[in-house]
C-alpha cells in the first residue's frame, strides 16, 4: 500500500471517529436537564472534546500531505 494511500485510510477513518465522538458529545448533551443522567461527566466531555481535538490535528496534517502530494505529481 503507498504513502498516498495510507493517508487517505487514515484521514478517512479519522473522520469517521470524530463523527463518532461528536454523536457522542451530541447524545449525552441531550440528557441535560431530563429525568434519565446523562451518562458522561464533565471530565468525560473533557477527554471527549480533547480526543476530536487530538485526531482533528492529525487529519489536518494527513490533508495537507495529502494535498502537497497531489501538487508535486501536477
Amino acid at each position: 500500500m503507498s504513502r498516498e494511500a495510507i493517508l487517505e485510510d487514515r484521514l478517512e477513518t479519522s473522520l469517521i471517529t470524530i463523527e463518532s465522538l461528536a454523536k457522542i458529545l451530541i447524545n449525552n448533551e441531550a440528557l441535560r436537564g431530563s429525568d434519565q443522567p446523562p451518562q458522561l461527566d464533565s471530565l468525560d466531555v473533557d477527554a471527549v472534546m480533547r480526543a476530536v481535538l487530538l485526531i482533528s490535528g492529525r487529519a489536518h496534517d494527513d490533508f495537507c500531505e495529502v494535498m502537497n502530494s497531489m501538487e508535486a505529481r501536477q
